[in-house]
């Protein structure tokens, strides 16, 4: 039965067409996702890989991170991890499984993050598929994918502490409910502080997102009583100690020493705004971020109606949200440029990305949550919801045009198509050379330079032409050389 209504007849064609989102969206989310794991099989491990594996091989593990801790670097679990990972998974072979490993978790945190907050199940459709475009957005607005996703090193300390960021977040929610409904929480709460400390202890960028998270949980619960107050001291403290652990560590101030601009406050109050404003103004302009925030309501609105929670939403806490958003990537650039004294590298810059989408989409959220309250009264809102399907189908389109026509993605393409085994079989060639040097007792060797363009995506550090340069004596170390480089082009 048809109706003789032309706006019903107009909403049932809409509602019928808007079935077809949810598979553009997996489409479109799948096929980069597809690109970006067939690029891991040619990553290779950088210099800094290598120099973590022969440290370890060499001092042992517990002895070398201690020195790391000491000499270099306070990142505790930032620096086991990627000192653990090659004697699990192997050096090489246990390469190629990183950004794929590092993807679905992310895919899977959301999905935690989501079902804790509206109360769903983690398997839901709707919170499956809005974490896995929330993966994409994320993966197509890296700066350097290769630093922060391909480079062991990198992946471990960063992306790690990202998918933990959400873990926590899940759990602090999941303990609230259950303080709020007088149950149990000793679970989410045991859970949440060993995910906090390891969390904390990945890199610096993630070091001040969690405790700046513990302190506003903290401040949340400041007036409910000492019962339900005394889990988020905890959490407040136990994540404040690690923050003392990883800033105050002497090898912090050993690497801060090579850098002679540092400690400017003027420099790095003005240099942390200038890039900050100009990285914010890149964030917003992507068009996968814009068409993915024209998605966002849609997601929320079905999570919100099945999930039969209430939130306390007001103007000031969305603004405080705005605000708080768009001030990330300021404040985020000052403690490279307070210890450095210039830009923070890439995939310091992407971890703040990743805290800047959290912070963008629960700020979506939030607003899609304070209007839908008010959608069964407000004739305009009404009629908003008359027209949603076809506002859905047009949403997902443009998200897909976006997502496919992404220059990140265009760039993994064509490293997939042209470049990556090029390189592939170089390095590839490189490790023939050195075990037949090695196995010949010649121990001073050159290997053929590099002619062509590098995979970008994937290509992040290797050896240079002298052998003095640290790197190179981290790769004969390892391989057991006396000395390695690589040859110099000759003059064109």
């Amino acid at each position: 039965m048809y109706s003789d209504k032309p706006e019903a007849q107009t909403t049932s064609s809409l509602a019928v067409l808007s079935r077809l989102s949810p598979w553009l969206l997996v489409a479109a989310c799948l096929a980069v996702l597809l690109v970006f794991f067939s690029l891991a099989p040619y990553a290779h491990p950088s210099s800094d890989d290598i120099c973590m594996a022969d440290g370890i091989r060499r001092d042992g593990l517990l002895a070398h991170l201690w020195n790391h801790y000491f000499e270099w670097s306070g990142r505790y679990s930032g620096n086991a991890l990627y000192g653990v990972y090659p004697m699990i998974f192997g050096m090489f072979d246990g390469y190629r499984f990183i950004p794929v490993f590092m993807a679905v978790s992310i895919l899977a945190a959301g999905a935690f993050l989501l079902s804790s907050l509206f109360g769903t199940r983690i398997y839901d459709r709707c919170v499956l598929l809005s974490a896995l475009c929330f993966t994409c957005v994320y993966l197509l607005g890296m700066i350097s994918p290769a630093s922060g996703l391909y480079w062991m090193a990198g992946a471990l300390s960063y992306q790690t502490a990202n998918v933990l960021m959400l873990v926590a977040l899940g759990l602090m929610l999941r303990l609230m409910e259950r303080q709020k409904r007088a149950g149990s929480y000793a679970a989410p709460f045991l859970v949440l502080l060993a995910v906090m400390v390891i969390a904390t202890g990945c890199n610096e960028t993630s070091m001040i997102a969690l405790t700046a998270m513990a302190a506003l949980f903290l401040l949340m619960h400041l007036r409910s009583g000492r019962a339900v107050l005394w889990p988020w001291a905890v959490v407040f403290v136990t994540t404040l100690a690690c923050f003392g652990i990883v800033y105050f560590s002497p090898g912090n101030a050993i690497r801060a020493a090579a850098f002679p601009l540092r400690h400017d406050l003027a420099r790095s109050l003005g240099g942390s705004l200038d890039i900050g404003l100009r990285i914010l103004g890149i964030w917003i302009g992507n068009p996968v971020l814009l068409a993915s925030t024209l998605l966002a309501p849609f997601a929320v609105s079905r999570l919100y109606r099945a999930s039969g929670r209430s939130f306390t939403v007001t103007k000031p806490r969305i603004a405080s949200g705005v605000l708080g958003t768009l001030a990330i990537p300021v404040v985020f650039q000052f403690p490279a440029w307070w210890a450095m004294g210039g830009w923070a590298p890439a995939r310091t810059i992407d971890a703040a990305y990743f805290v800047f989408l959290l912070g963008w989409f629960l700020t979506t959220a939030a607003i899609t949550v304070y209007f839908h309250r008010d959608s069964g009264t407000n004739p305009a809102l009404r009629r908003y919801r008359v027209y949603a399907p076809g506002g859905l189908l047009a949403a997902s389109v443009l998200f897909t045009l976006a997502v496919l026509g992404s220059d990140a993605y265009r760039h993994a393409r064509s490293d997939l198509a042209e470049r990556a085994a090029p390189w592939d079989a170089y390095m590839r060639e490189r490790y023939a050379l050195i075990a037949d040097a090695v196995a010949g007792g010649r121990l001073s060797l050159i290997v053929p330079d590099y002619d062509r363009p590098y995979p970008r995506t994937i290509y992040f550090n290797d050896i240079m032409h002298d052998s003095h340069d640290w790197r190179n004596g981290c790769y004969a170390s390892y391989f057991g050389l006396d000395s390695i480089k690589r040859a110099k082009a000759p003059a064109q």
